[in-house]
C-alpha cells in the first residue's frame, strides 16, 4: 500500500490508471474508500489516473488517537507534497471534493492555481475554521459499516445536526461585509462544476445560494438526494462525472 510521510505522519493514498489525473478528496469522518468507493473500483474510470489520499487523522493515514486536531493548512500542504514530490505529475489534476474535501480543493486552487484543471464540488461545505477535529471511533464505526450501536446511531445524528447549524453559523458571519476568502473565490479561474442535493441534512440550503453567487461561472446540478451522492446516487452520479471528466481534461 502507498503511504508517503509529511510531517511526521505517515500518509496512505489510493492510486489506479495511468491516465489523465483526477484527486479525490473525502470528507469527513470518511476515507478515500468509503466516500468514493464507487468511482474508485469502477471501471467507467479506468481511462484515468485515480489518486484518492486519505487525509491525515482518517482511514489508513490515522494515527489512531480517538480525537485528533488537524489545521485546514495541514491538509493542503499534504496533497501538494503528494501531487508535486511523491506523484510529481506532469499534468494538471483534476480535484473532486465532496463535502469538506470540496473546501480543501477550492482552498488548493487559490493557493496552488498552476496545479489545478478544473473542480468537481459535491455537496460541498464551503467554510472551514482553521482546524478540524477527527473523531476516529465514529469514523471507525463508519468505515466498518458493522453492527452500529444505537449509542453511535444517536451520536451520528448529532453530528450531523451540529456540522448544519456551524455551517450556517460561519457563512453568516464570513458572508457579511468584505472577506477575504469569498473574494478570492470569485478569483477561481478554472471550470467547475457543482452537485448537490435538495435534501442535504447536512448542508444548509443557505450554502449553496452563497456558492452560486460567487462562483458564478459554475456549472450547478441538483439532484434529488441527501448529502451522500456519490454512493447514494452512484450511477446516476458516476455518468455526470464522466461527462464533465472528458470534457475538462
Amino acid at each position: 500500500m502507498p503511504y508517503y510521510t509529511r510531517d511526521g505522519y505517515q500518509l496512505y493514498y489510493y492510486r489506479n490508471g495511468e491516465g489523465y489525473p483526477i484527486v479525490f478528496v473525502h470528507g469527513y469522518l470518511g476515507s478515500s474508500q468509503t466516500h468514493w468507493g464507487s468511482q474508485l473500483n469502477n471501471n467507467q474510470f479506468s481511462q484515468f489516473h485515480l489518486i484518492a489520499p486519505d487525509l491525515r487523522g482518517y482511514g489508513r493515514s490515522s494515527i489512531g488517537k480517538k480525537v485528533e486536531k488537524h489545521h485546514t493548512e495541514d491538509h493542503l500542504l499534504d496533497m501538494h507534497e503528494l501531487i508535486t514530490n511523491e506523484l510529481q505529475l506532469k499534468q494538471k489534476p483534476v480535484f473532486v471534493g465532496y463535502s469538506i474535501g470540496g473546501t480543501l480543493a477550492l482552498k488548493y486552487a487559490i493557493k496552488y492555481p498552476e496545479n489545478v484543471q478544473s473542480i468537481v464540488l459535491v455537496s460541498p461545505r464551503p467554510f472551514l475554521g482553521k482546524i478540524t477535529r477527527s473523531w476516529n471511533f465514529l469514523a471507525k464505526e463508519k468505515r466498518s459499516g458493522e453492527n452500529r450501536s444505537l449509542l453511535i446511531s444517536i451520536l451520528w445524528r448529532i453530528v450531523k445536526r451540529v456540522q448544519k447549524i456551524k455551517t450556517y453559523i460561519s457563512i453568516k458571519r464570513q458572508y457579511k461585509g468584505s472577506n477575504q476568502y469569498i473574494q478570492q473565490l470569485e478569483q477561481i479561474d478554472v471550470p467547475i462544476l457543482m452537485i448537490h442535493g435538495n435534501k442535504d441534512t447536512v448542508n444548509p440550503s443557505i450554502t449553496y445560494r452563497v456558492l452560486k453567487e460567487h462562483l458564478p461561472k459554475a456549472k450547478i446540478i441538483e439532484l434529488e438526494s441527501d448529502h451522500g451522492i456519490a454512493h447514494e446516487h452512484s450511477e446516476q452520479f458516476n455518468d455526470i462525472l464522466y461527462e464533465f471528466l472528458i470534457k475538462t481534461k
